[in-house]
This record gives C-alpha cells, sequence and structure tokens, in this order.
C-alpha cells in the first residue's frame, strides 16, 4: 500500500520525493558497483573452483552467488525505507542511510547551511511552479 492509498490527504512533499529519489539512486549506485565487482570475480570463482576442487568445482562459484544474495538483502534496492527494524540484528544500507538522514535533519533544525540551502531551493521550486501556472 502507497503512502497516497493510505492517507489520499496527506500526499508527499517536494522534500519526501527528493529524500525518496537520492536514496534510490544510492542504493542503485551500490548496487551497480557490486555487479561490476562480481562481473570478474565470477570467472575467478570458477576458475579457481576448477582448478583447486576438481570434486566440486562450483565451491568458490557458489560463495560467490551467497554473498550477491546476501547483499542484495543489504542494499534492499526496491524496498522502503519505512521497512527499516532498529531491532534487526543485520543493519542494512537503509539503517545507514537513515542515520545519514537524522544527521541531516539536526543540522537543518541547528541552522546554517543545511537550512539555507533547503530554504532555498523551496524558493526556486516556489518560484518554478508559480511561473508554470501551477498552485499548491
Amino acid at each position: 500500500m502507497t503512502d497516497e492509498e493510505q492517507n489520499p490527504d496527506e500526499a508527499p512533499d517536494h522534500w519526501q520525493l527528493f529524500r525518496d529519489l537520492l536514496t534510490f539512486q544510492f542504493k542503485l549506485a551500490m548496487d551497480g558497483l557490486r555487479d561490476l565487482v562480481l562481473f570478474p570475480i565470477s570467472f575467478i570463482a570458477s576458475l579457481a573452483g576448477l582448478i583447486l576442487s576438481p570434486s566440486n568445482p562450483g565451491k568458490y562459484f557458489n560463495r560467490m552467488l551467497e554473498f550477491g544474495r546476501r547483499s542484495d538483502v543489504w542494499i534492499n534496492l526496491f524496498g522502503a525505507s519505512e521497512h527499516y527494524r532498529p531491532d534487526s540484528e543485520q543493519p542494512s544500507s537503509d539503517a545507514y542511510l537513515k542515520m545519514l538522514e537524522e544527521r541531516l535533519v539536526a543540522e537543518y533544525q541547528r541552522g546554517g547551511v543545511v537550512k539555507n540551502l533547503k530554504e532555498g531551493t523551496d524558493e526556486v521550486i516556489k518560484r518554478i511552479r508559480r511561473e508554470a501556472g501551477q498552485q499548491d
């Protein structure tokens, strides 16, 4: 169920969309980097299995696949950050992103650069919407 289905009167604002976009892009980059690294490792693991473990040639390749499965769960590419469980024994990328978000919010509340950046961005978005003839 999406946020709009749960409470249609409270659609996410542009900051929620921006947060979700940045979270997705960060996870997408981690996923792509993992894939890039696993591409040559899969060949190396296969060759190592053929040479070092003739009785079980898939030994190293299967370990690489298990690492890939665990990293997939950790990255949680298409999972919503609301599914982060602080009581979980295994931290995920969501846990680290949540800590980063909490630090940014604390910095915003103290004022300074983060607050100025947010307020300036809000003004730019309002100006763009006004020029496009849109109202919220």
